[in-house]
């Protein structure tokens, strides 16, 4: 109702202008036709004229000719000199000359040329014998369209100001010509020419001009009625319309200016009324929901559906329970709504449908949720704390295992120098110098084994301290460097190295990555006991999308209980292998730093070990400090 007025308004100017399109092609068609009749009367009216000049023109051949007085105004013609009886004399003495129809057409033609208001007539030829009877372009035109078949020439034409219906029919040679034209070489039938007649328009034009005066005046009148009577209706029909929408818009003021989205369903599940704010809270307009009343259904979001029929079934038992639900909006936006609604009865107290009122919680749904995300946040920071201080404290463990070991192993050799260095004083004092070889001998061992686990601990400590940059590694080819670094370790057990095709790139510290190869390859062979066939298998496999590299050997093999403690500093399997036992310690640290982890898997002792590693796909970690920061190497 909104733009009834204005649809009332377009209407009527439509009405009026169709009103005036059909009165408009009325006065069009009535001044076409008066202006064919014009023409037509002025054309008949030529033919009319033809018709009269030919019929006395051919009394006037069937005699030969008439005879008149001489005057100044018909003298004897000298085109008809050649005629014996041209001229004669009566009885009593008076002169007479003949005038033939030619001459005589001629005459009467110039009489009504001296008037305005006649009609004009000419007659003419291509091959005139008198130069007055030459054509003008027009009547040359006409000429040359008869003599190809032509019956009939007419057009309008101007002349002297003036507009004319002219037209021209052909002059054909008969019997009675050949008296004067017989020189010429004509032959009855033969077209000699042609005779015009110009009907001038504008005395016609007159009546046409009245008649059409009065048909503006009509069709005038007429156009000033049916636009009264259009506007006048359009006038009723705006009132009735503007009260109704005076009516309507006091209903809208209370129905329609809410934030929330209301609706009244029929039991039929039909909309009765949308109010317009559920655009902005769903947005879907009412129009939307009057014209498919199933689109409440599918703007409900599909999980909360269930509770919804759940809910609307409670409704009409007179129960409703006020819900929070989401729906889905037109672009996709998932919003929450606090959905309200009850039962709507007649004047008889019959139930005719739901009420219901529906208001965007979407804000209070997000305060709650950051609340909760929020609450969860700190019990995560709480958790992480408490991982932190476990974390510590296990470090803080490690760091005293650490320190024990490295006061217990550097200890030894230490005694041992000093209990040899008093074992030189000794024998220094009783003169015994045949013994100072071995004394120093044993002496600079214990030295040596000492600046190895210094050197050792050095290298453990470099470990995210010395950060080279991660790059591309292509662990085929590390494989085969580090295989050929450790051939003098290989060569002499005969070591069968296989080497897996096709191990994926990773992107890491190269050098620590090749440490980490090496001190692993080293430990399977030196624990390959008494193999007589030693074999060790590099490759990977992946496992629940993971990258797992190992190194595989079938030498002694690991009991359970040592597949943790092979890791620790300083610890060995066999006390009488070479070595400081720091290896496997160092892999782990490298492998952890790159985000990886470590372990070994056995079926024990003789079934041969694997050792396996992880990589992290992300870049090894910067230490805290490192030499290019201003951190010094121990």
């Amino acid at each position: 109702m909104i733009t009834q007025v204005y649809r009332i308004r377009r209407y009527a100017v439509w009405a009026a202008v169709f009103w005036t399109a059909v009165l408009a092609a009325s006065f069009s068609w009535y001044y076409r036709h008066e202006q064919k009749s014009l023409l037509d009367i002025a054309r008949a009216e030529a033919r009319a004229t033809y018709e009269k000049d030919a019929l006395y023109r051919r009394w006037a051949t069937s005699h030969g000719g008439v005879y008149v007085p001489v005057s100044a105004a018909s003298p004897p013609s000298p085109y008809l000199a050649g005629i014996s009886e041209r001229d004669l004399t009566t009885p009593s003495g008076r002169a007479l000359t003949l005038v033939n129809p030619a001459y005589m057409t001629r005459q009467v033609y110039e009489m009504a040329g001296q008037s305005q208001n006649l009609v004009r007539g000419h007659l003419t030829s291509l091959r005139p014998i008198r130069p007055e009877n030459e054509p003008d372009p027009w009547e040359a035109a006409a000429l040359r369209r008869l003599e190809t078949g032509g019956k009939e020439v007419s057009e309008v034409q101007t002349m002297q100001g003036r507009k004319y219906m002219r037209l021209m029919r052909p002059f054909v040679t008969e019997q009675g010509c050949l008296k004067c034209h017989a020189a010429q070489g004509y032959r009855v039938g033969d077209l000699r020419g042609g005779i015009s007649a110009s009907v001038p328009l504008d005395l016609d034009g007159n009546f046409a001009e009245e008649a059409i005066n009065g048909a503006i005046i009509t069709h005038g009148l007429l156009w000033f009625l049916g636009i009264g009577m259009i506007g006048a209706g359009a006038r009723t029909l705006s009132g009735n319309a503007a009260a109704l929408l005076a009516s309507e818009e006091r209903y809208r003021t209370v129905a329609d200016y809410t934030a929330d989205w209301e609706f009244w369903q029929a039991l039929d599940r039909s909309f009765r009324y949308v109010s317009p704010s559920c655009l902005q809270v769903c947005g879907y307009s009412h129009e939307d929901f009057y014209a498919d009343p199933g689109l409440m259904y599918r703007v409900i979001h599909p999980d909360d559906l269930e509770g919804y029929l759940t809910h609307i079934h409670a409704s009409q038992g007179g129960n409703p329970q006020p819900i929070d639900l989401r729906i889905v909006r037109r672009g996709g936006e998932v919003r929450w709504i606090s959905h309200v609604c009850q039962p709507v009865y007649d004047t008889q107290g019959r139930q005719i449908g739901v009420r219901a009122s529906n208001r965007d919680v979407t804000g209070r749904k997000k305060a709650e949720a950051a609340l909760k995300e929020k609450t969860a946040l700190l019990e995560h920071e709480v958790r992480e704390r408490k991982e932190r201080e476990a974390d510590l404290e296990g470090k803080n463990a490690e760091l005293e295992r650490f320190t024990y070991t490295v006061s217990h192993d550097l200890k030894s050799p230490l005694i041992t120098i000093k209990g040899f260095a008093g074992a030189v004083l000794h024998d220094l004092a009783a003169g015994r110098y045949n013994r100072l070889d071995l004394d120093l001998r044993r002496i600079m061992g214990a030295a040596d084994k000492m600046s190895g686990l210094l050197n050792d601990l050095l290298e453990l400590s470099r470990v995210g301290r010395m950060v080279n940059p991660a790059t591309p590694v292509d662990m085929n080819q590390l494989a085969r460097e580090v295989v050929g670094q450790l051939d003098g370790a290989l060569s002499p057990g005969q070591v069968e190295i296989v080497l897996q095709e096709a191990i994926p790139s990773v992107k890491a510290d190269r050098q620590r990555l090749s440490e980490v190869l090496q001190n692993l390859i080293e430990n399977a062979v030196k624990y390959m006991g008494d193999q007589p066939r030693p074999r060790i298998e590099i490759g990977w496999r992946e496992e629940q999308g993971e990258r797992l590299f190992f190194v595989r050997d079938n030498g002694m093999g690991i009991a359970p209980q040592y597949r943790e403690t092979v890791f620790g500093l300083f610890n060995q399997l066999d006390a009488k292998s070479e070595g400081s036992g720091i290896g496997l310690a160092l892999a782990r640290r490298i492998v952890e730093f790159h985000g990886g982890r470590i372990w070994v898997e056995s079926d024990g002792l003789g079934c041969g070990s694997t050792f396996c590693f992880t990589l992290s796909r992300k870049q090894p970690l910067q230490a805290a400090t490192n030499q290019s920061q201003g951190g010094d190497e121990p």
